[in-house]
């Protein structure tokens, strides 16, 4: 099934950070497992350390590390949402680019075909040739077809 903007449903984006919907669950999983440790860690530095800190700073301060292990998590997960997209399109770069130069080798080997058939056949006659020739000055008869005739019988 394709969707509004011509793609397939699972080729499909919504605006979060432009992460595909089939991988949307492995991108929220990256983000929690990122996330999570760096919080508890945050929270159990702020709690084990023995400072004369009050209350209101030590919440402070567990707010602040909060805030940024999730921005450092979400940073991570789109830069890994955008890698995964840059991958594919250097994926997709170097496939058209191979499928190219085959084609440019393909048609090359045709043409080296040809001119290898080409100078074959001219051989074929020209020994066809030397032996008609040779068979004339000996006044032999020669009854052998030229290799340019060769028609199936």
């Amino acid at each position: 099934m394709t969707s509004p903007n011509g793609g397939s449903d699972d080729e499909r984006r919504e605006p979060i950070g432009g992460i595909r919907i089939r991988w949307r669950p492995w991108y929220s999983v990256l983000f929690v497992a990122q996330a999570l440790p760096g919080i508890a860690f945050i929270i159990w530095a702020e709690l084990a350390s023995v400072t004369n800190d009050s209350p209101v700073d030590t919440v402070k301060a567990i707010i602040l590390g909060i805030t940024l292990v999730v921005g450092a998590s979400i940073a991570t997960t789109v830069t890994l949402a955008e890698v995964q997209d840059i991958m594919m399109g250097t994926r997709d770069l170097i496939n058209d680019w191979l499928q190219k130069r085959n084609k440019t080798a393909e048609e090359r080997g045709v043409e080296i075909g040809e001119e290898r058939g080409e100078k074959r056949g001219l051989t074929r006659a020209q020994v066809w040739y030397n032996r008609q020739q040779a068979a004339l000055k000996k006044g032999e008869p020669f009854d052998e077809p030229p290799p340019w005739d060769d028609k199936p019988n």
